[in-house]
């Protein structure tokens, strides 16, 4: 999956921000050098242009961006004027990801590894002197078939996915579980399907719907029966297509192992910091606590079956 950044622009959500340098008239050239604004070109020691800063309009630095070639190499982020993460690329491909802190020292390394058809194979995270990382299989039609979750080298947990000719994942399979797909409807919504849980416990889920109109759900478990309304049983999380990006290694990350959280005041946060709640996605994903292993492993396991 490869990523454009081969020419120099101001991306739409700063564009704002920015004011475009006018250097076309030499009698203003001197005074307009002193202001810190828009984009101004990067050169070397000999005068040739090797990148280009950006600034809001209140002079603040937003970004350097260095080339090699016609290619991005490094693309710097700053906020408050200091650089709180460096992005590394190779052909249009990031590799590596840092995030720093206001003093300077590192916090967190991601890198990317990729297969001959530009595809994420691994995703590794450094923090806290371990080592999370995330590897992908792909099938031959390059869909996501496998996924392996590692601490330090030690597999967590491996997934393993199946799909039907309509592109559809209908077999989900885990270190604790195995989800079988029977019927998905026509807005690509779950009517019914089979958990079997690591203890051999099946659970069968029968979503039903008037029209298109959702009505409740019927869960079997053991011989016993109980209906519940909860749209949770619709949106199994466990049966959407893996995704590659740092996103997906904080979103399998959250469910199977508590990644300690970076909790330094003077870093700097970004606006996708903030609005990811890792905690609240995790809360959606079926449950893989040791201590909850022996519970019949669905999301939102609390529909009252210990009390058939």
């Amino acid at each position: 999956m490869k990523q454009s950044y081969l020419c120099i622009a101001i991306p739409e959500q700063l564009q704002e921000f920015t004011i475009v340098a006018d250097i076309a008239d030499d009698n203003t050239k001197d005074e307009k050098s002193t202001n810190n604004f828009g984009v101004k070109h990067i050169t070397d020691e000999c005068g040739n242009l090797i990148g280009s800063a950006h600034y809001s309009n209140s002079g603040e630095l937003i970004k350097k961006i260095f080339y090699k070639g016609s290619s991005v190499a490094t693309i710097e982020h700053y906020r408050n004027n200091h650089l709180y993460s460096e992005e590394k690329y190779d052909t249009g491909k990031i590799i590596s990801k840092t995030l720093f802190n206001t003093n300077g020292s590192k916090l967190s390394t991601i890198k990317y590894k990729y297969n001959r058809n530009d595809q994420i194979t691994c995703i590794q995270k450094y923090c806290d002197n371990m080592i999370y990382s995330v590897e992908y299989g792909y099938d031959e039609l390059k869909r996501v078939n496998g996924r392996k979750i590692k601490v330090s080298g030690d597999i967590i947990n491996e997934q393993i996915y199946r799909y039907d000719i309509l592109d559809r994942i209908v077999e989900y399979k885990d270190n604790n579980q195995c989800i079988n797909v029977h019927k998905i409807n026509q807005n690509n919504e779950l009517v019914s399907y089979t958990i079997t849980d690591i203890v051999g416990n099946k659970i069968f889920i029968q979503n039903k719907f008037i029209y298109s109109d959702y009505i409740c759900t019927e869960i079997e478990l053991n011989g016993h029966k109980t209906g519940v309304k909860d749209r949770t049983y619709l949106n199994n999380v466990m049966l959407k297509k893996p995704y590659t990006n740092e996103d997906d290694l904080d979103f399998t990350m959250s469910n199977f192992i508590k990644i300690p959280k970076i909790c330094y005041t003077e870093v700097i946060k970004t606006k996708r910091d903030s609005n990811i709640n890792t905690d609240k996605i995790s809360s959606y994903i079926i449950s893989n606590k040791r201590e909850q292993e022996c519970k019949p492993p669905i999301s939102a396991d609390n529909i009252r079956l210990l009390k058939l």
